[in-house]
Parts: structure tokens; sequence; C-alpha cells
């Protein structure tokens, strides 16, 4: 039986960002990641819609998001691949009352943590994104560092880096179990561990109790729709998110790509391949039309108009810490991908050092859940 140092579960940019991370901090560790696909970024990874903010309602997503964004943009300069981020800030919109003071109020937040936001009237609202049906609009809130990259070579920088100072992978097969310091393959094999890392995103929920822990991961379906070029979209659009009904775009090349939380699409299961459900753009339509009236008029590109799986969690936040002799580092909800270099840091830390020592992340500890100590994060897309 071969034996690591570390085997992490999960070949995602959660999985890999993780081992980059940890070969940083202790080069000569043995490090492992396994997945049942067989390359890497096959799961939720590539089928993020790749959003990078720091504009959320709780301090710790906001310090998660702000050390990523400076990991971001060095990316390429640390790992050397390019990944397409484009700084063009995230715009969140309100009809009501009770959003604009929200905003307003989580807007205090994130300045006392360093996040360069700030509310927009609905001039300049107007001004950055000229075709909004801004008639009903009571509040918004920018922030300039927020932007999108490329998911896919996210983690294909995070792979490549990790490789290069020593870690491999077994793909192609899938982790079953645990037990005496070992991970049980499908194969019939077992690969000796030090340590386990789990990071398997929406299928941790079933895995976690093969590996005899409890992790309350449950897979949603989101899925986002493609058009075909859209004439006149600004240079700098930054991502827009109506706060009232989730409803979100950004640019995709020269189209847009369009993004709803649409109850009637989640799943329950976790094995469901995630196909794009063309009854979407019906329910999508009236929330589109509403507040981007120019949606009569654009084209859809069905064949590349994906679906995919958040592992959500009852409070929205993340779980990373140890839950028995498992280190956690799943649950991320849709912001796995904006979050992996502080994840994979805190996460590293944690297996090299005992303990996250760059950020609190009390506040994601697995146990909270059976503690009851939820603090639920409210800025979810």
């Amino acid at each position: 039986m071969r034996t690591v140092d570390v085997a992490i579960i999960g070949g995602g940019v959660i999985g890999w960002g993780v081992a980059y991370h940890v070969l940083k901090l202790s080069p000569t560790l043995r490090v492992t990641v396994i997945d049942k696909q067989p390359s890497f970024a096959m799961g939720s990874t590539a089928r993020a819609a790749g959003g990078v903010r720091a504009q959320f309602g709780t301090a710790v997503n906001v310090d998660m998001s702000l050390r990523s964004i400076t990991f971001f943009e060095e990316f390429e300069r640390e790992l050397g691949t390019n990944i397409g981020f484009r700084q063009h800030g995230y715009l969140f919109v309100t009809a009501t009352q009770d959003g604009a003071d929200y905003l307003e109020r989580v807007g205090e937040l994130q300045r006392r943590r360093g996040v360069p936001s700030r509310t927009f009237s609905v001039d300049e609202v107007r001004a950055r994104a000229p075709f909004l049906n801004c008639d009903d609009l009571t509040g918004a809130a920018f922030s300039p560092t927020d932007g999108y990259l490329d998911p896919y070579a996210v983690c294909q920088g995070f792979e490549k880096g990790a490789r290069s100072l020593g870690a491999s992978a077994v793909y192609g097969t899938a982790a079953i179990g645990s037990e005496s310091g070992s991970v049980s393959l499908d194969d019939g094999g077992r690969l000796g561990a030090g340590q386990i890392v789990l990071a398997a995103g929406h299928w941790s929920g079933e895995l976690a109790q093969k590996l005899g822990i409890e992790v309350p991961i449950a897979p949603q379906k989101h899925q986002l729709a493609m058009t075909e070029p859209v004439s006149g979209l600004p240079e700098n659009l930054p991502m827009i998110v109506d706060l009232d009904t989730s409803f979100h775009f950004r640019p995709e090349g020269q189209g847009l790509l369009i993004g709803y939380d649409d109850p009637d699409a989640r799943q329950p299961h976790a094995d469901v391949p995630p196909y794009f459900d063309f009854g979407f753009l019906e329910r999508l339509a009236p929330v589109a039309l509403h507040r981007l009236p120019l949606a009569a008029r654009l084209r859809f590109d069905y064949k590349r108009s994906w679906a995919g799986y958040y592992a959500e969690t009852p409070d929205h936040h993340a779980v990373i810490g140890r839950c028995g002799d498992i280190v956690v580092a799943t649950g991320f909800g849709g912001h796995g991908i904006m979050h992996s270099p502080a994840a994979g840091l805190s996460v590293a830390e944690i297996l090299v050092k005992g303990e996250p020592s760059t950020l609190d992340l009390f506040s994601l500890r697995p146990q909270r859940f059976a503690e009851q100590d939820l603090v639920p994060e409210p800025m979810v897309i």
C-alpha cells in the first residue's frame, strides 16, 4: 500500500488549491489528490460563473474574499497561468427600501474590513449600465476590485503549480471510505495517508458519511444561459446583480452570461448529472425583461449554456476545519472559485501548523452545526 502525508479527496479548485498551498508551506510533504473523474476540474469547478467579489454580509466571507483577490491579482506571476481576471466590479441594485438599507449596512461592514465598496446613486447606475431599467431602483452598491475570471484556468494553475512542487494525482478512482489511516478506493485499493482532506464539493455530504463524519452539504443546481453576441456593450461592464431576485449577468466574450436562483431547477441527488433545463429561460424571462429590457432582443446560445451544482450548507458558509480524523474544506455554495486561494492557504495551515493562522475561521468550523451556532450569509446569489 502506497502511503502519503496528505490525501486530498476532490480534484477541483479547492482540492488543488489546498495541494499547492500545502507544498508551499512544507515542500517535503507527499501530497496526492484523488478524484473519480479522469482529470482535474471536471465537477462543479469548470461549471462556475467565475465571479469574484468582496461584497458579502459577514466578516469571514469578506476576509476570505480580500485575501483571495490579492492572490488572484498576482496569480499569473506566481503560477504562470493567465486566469483572465477582469476587475470591472460588481454592481448590486435593489428596488426596495429594505434592500437599500441593507446595502448601506453591509457596505459599512465591508469598508471597515478594507473593501473599497460604496453606494451608487441611480444616475451612477445609469452611467455604468445604460441599458438597465433603473426606474424603480431605490439603492445600489459597487466595488471596483470585484470582477470575474476563468474558473478552469484557476484550477489548472493550482494543479500545475502543485505538481511542479511534487504533488501527484489518482484520477478515475473514487474514494469510498477511510480506516486506520488510509483511504479506501472503489477499485479495491487503499492509499495510506497521514492526514485526509475532504474537498469534494457537492459530493461531500454523501462522502462524509462514508468517511465516518457528518457534514450537512446539499447539492443545489444552478444554471447559466449564454447569449449570442450583443452589440454596444460597455468595455468595463461589471457583474450586475439584482439583489431582490438574484438575477445577474456579466460579459462573456461578445455576449452575456446570465444567471438566476431558480428554485424549480434544484435537484437533491449529487450523482444526477447537471443538465441545462430549457424551461429555465421561461422562468427567467419575467425577471430578466423587467431589469434588462434588451433581453427581449437577445438570442440564446443553447450549446454554450450549462448547469452546475452549488455545495450548500444551512447557513450559506463554507465548512473548514477538523471533523474527527478528517480535515474538511467544502460547502462553499457558489463561492469556491472566489475563495479558493484563502481556503487553500487556511487548510494548508491546519495540516502543517495545526490551525489556521492567517484568517480567523472559527465561524466556519464543522462543529457549529451540532452546536447550533450558525450565522447566515445573507448576500447569496
